[in-house]
Order: structure tokens, then sequence, then C-alpha cells
């Protein structure tokens, strides 16, 4: 969140007399897109490979997996026309985008905005594409591995390990592969091996897929490898010590926790309405009073997360669960 407050104008500009400095790291460093796709992988392992998997299952996974992600995301896209509808004129159009069409919103649906070539109606949205890629790639893994009886493990291996390598030393390197699920693959797959690891037959796998990552990041220097060598050494070292059974156990942090995906979804519309807000009451407002616009939109993002984790992510939630697949 704060990296999109950094991003985008006005925003960026409003702080920008002041904490300048901070906001130009937030806006080059604070990407964490890589602790997202690490720790989705090790969630995953940990609920879905234990499961039996069938073509029945995979379909009826697919469905609960959309109504997890999708669904909430869909309450956005359907909001945002009117929020930037509302803030056109007042904030750059280089924020807005262009106005909305029917076959922008159709592929926002189905979570094909970024494959199809659609501009993204909200900040973030293409995470919730790749995720759902990412899941139903994993089961469509995990049915495969079982359905080759006792060579699966050798063959979901192969698959995996041969994927990661080919993204790592080839697909990752261009950006325009970013739509599709295999430029994240290697993230993804570190977290699946981090649970793997708390099996005794896990841990030197995790170890040796740490190097590749290192030899990838030799090969074309990209620091998100290494965010995600730090965070998946993270993670196996609290699995190891057992932190996660009694750190957080309550508080703030795990309240922001439970609304966290409501609050990646709500902030950014939230942050359009408060600069638009702002530019039509206050264009003038010096920097040190224009900064308080910032501490609206990230208490007002708060706010709105948690009524909307309510109101729309928990029933969502509930209705995924009619579908019998237990999901990340």
């Amino acid at each position: 969140m704060f990296h999109h407050f950094a991003l985008y104008v006005p925003s960026s500009d409003w702080a920008a007399p002041l904490r300048g400095g901070v906001l130009d790291w937030l806006a080059e460093y604070a990407r964490t897109t890589q602790v997202f796709f690490v720790v989705g992988g090790y969630v995953a392992a940990r609920t879905l490979g234990s499961r039996d998997w069938t073509l029945s299952h995979l379909g009826r996974f697919a469905l609960q997996r959309y109504c997890r992600l999708g669904l909430p995301c869909l309450a956005i896209v359907f909001v945002m026309p009117a929020i930037i509808g509302f803030a056109r004129g007042w904030v750059d159009d280089e924020l807005l985008g262009q106005p909305a069409t029917l076959e922008q919103l159709v592929a926002h649906a189905f979570l094909l905005q970024d494959i199809l070539g659609y501009e993204a109606l909200s900040a973030g949205l293409w995470f919730v594409g790749i995720s759902f890629q990412l899941g139903i790639a994993y089961a469509l893994g995990l049915a495969l591995q079982q359905g080759c009886g006792r060579f699966g493990q050798a063959v979901f291996a192969l698959l995996a390990w041969g994927a990661a390598a080919y993204a790592l030393f080839h697909f990752n390197l261009d950006a325009a592969g970013d739509a599709w699920a295999l430029y994240f693959w290697p993230y993804f797959y570190l977290g699946v091996l981090v649970q793997k690891a708390s099996r005794l037959d896990g841990k030197a796998e995790f170890w040796v897929f740490q190097g590749l990552l290192l030899c990838a990041a030799l090969f074309a220097w990209r620091w998100r490898l290494l965010m995600a060598m730090a965070v998946g050494l993270l993670l196996y070292v609290a699995q190891r010590a057992g932190w996660g059974r009694v750190w957080p156990n309550g508080g703030v942090l795990t309240g922001i926790g439970r609304i966290s995906y409501s609050l990646f979804l709500v902030h950014f519309p939230v942050l359009v309405l408060v600069s638009a807000v702002w530019a039509r009451f206050s264009p003038d407002w010096p920097a040190a009073a224009a900064v308080t616009g910032l501490a609206v939109a990230f208490t007002g993002s708060l706010a709105v997360a948690w009524g909307f984790h309510r109101w729309v992510e928990s029933p969502a939630a509930r209705l995924s669960r009619r579908f019998g697949a237990v999901g990340t």
C-alpha cells in the first residue's frame, strides 16, 4: 500500500516536499510480490498437498479458488468505473487510465485482462490473476503426481524444477511474460519446498533450490530473486523453530493480517477517491497540510478494508467452502 501511495500522483506530490527521499525509496524498492508468492506456495502446500485429486476435484477447486479470489476482485472491478468517473478531471489521467469498456470489464471478470492486453482498472489486479493461475497449476501438478503412481513424485519434481529453471534463466528475463504464472513459478515453488522441508526428505531439495536461485541472480541480476531467497529462508527457520505456533497470537498484526486481502483490493480505490476530493476542495494547500491527505487515505483504506472483509470477502469465502476444496 505504501508503495502505491508513493508511486502514484497526486499523493506522491503531496508529500514530496517533506518526505521525498522516503517516497523515492518506497516507489523503487517496496515491491513485495515475491513475499506473497513464496508464502502463497508454502500455504498451498500445507492445505492442498495431502488431498486426493481427480478431474472432478480440479473443477471444484477452480470454482472454489475463483469464489475466494475472484468474487472480491469482481466487486472492485465493477465499482472502479464510477470512482474513475468521479475523479476524472481532478486526478491525472495517467493514474485513472482510459474510460472502461464492456470488453475490458468482461476480461477482468475472468481474470484475463493482462493476458488479453487490457488496461487494469485498479492497481494490483494482475496479482489476483497470477495467484489464480498458480493455484490451478499446482493442483494440476498434484493430480498428475497422484495419477502417475509410484513415479508420481519424480514426475512432479521433474516438471516443477524444469519450469522453475526455464523461468529463471529465460522466461523471467522478459517483463512481457509477467501476465503468466510461469514468470512467478520459482517464487511459488520455493514456498512449496519450504513446506516440504518439514519432512526429512525435503531439506536437501530446499537448499539446492536456493542455490539455483542464487545462480540465476548471478546469471542475470534481479534483486527480487534475493528477496524471495530471504523470505524462503525466514519461513524455513520459522518452521523449524516453531515460531508460527506462538506468534503472532492476536493483536493488531493478526487483525490486519485477517483483512489483508481486502486491504490489498480497496486501498487504490480509496486513494483515488481521497485524491479527487483533495484536488476539488483543497488544490492549493501547503505540503504540510496536503500530507494529511495521505493519512486520510491510509486510515480510510483500513476502515474500508474492514467493511469490505466483513460484507464482501467473508461471504465469498463462505461460498467457496461449499465446493469442498480447501484453498489459500
